[in-house]
């Protein structure tokens, strides 16, 4: 397995966390599917934010706005924290 810091102990400690994560939604994403409600899958609602700002996760308006929210920090993170690929074969 790459490592993903040189730090030993900061290592194990962030594949923790992203082991963590990926297996929390694969959780809510079975959950999602199987009770039919789309809701749990919002963004928001798998942040918690609705415990500082009620109903945030419920309506279409929502839904729309953590998918563009997901998209948005994804595009950031791929060209901020992403090496060119295509340059390094070269």
């Amino acid at each position: 397995m790459r490592r993903v810091s040189k730090n030993r102990y900061l290592d194990a400690l962030l594949k923790l966390v992203l082991f963590s994560a990926i297996t929390h939604i694969i959780i809510l994403l079975y959950k999602s599917i199987s009770t039919a409600d789309p809701v749990i899958m919002n963004y928001f609602n798998i942040l918690d934010l609705e415990l500082f700002f009620k109903g945030i996760e419920k309506g279409t308006l929502s839904q729309v706005l953590s998918f563009v929210v997901v998209l948005g920090i994804y595009v950031t993170i791929f060209f901020l924290f992403t090496r060119n690929w295509d340059a390094e074969k070269k």
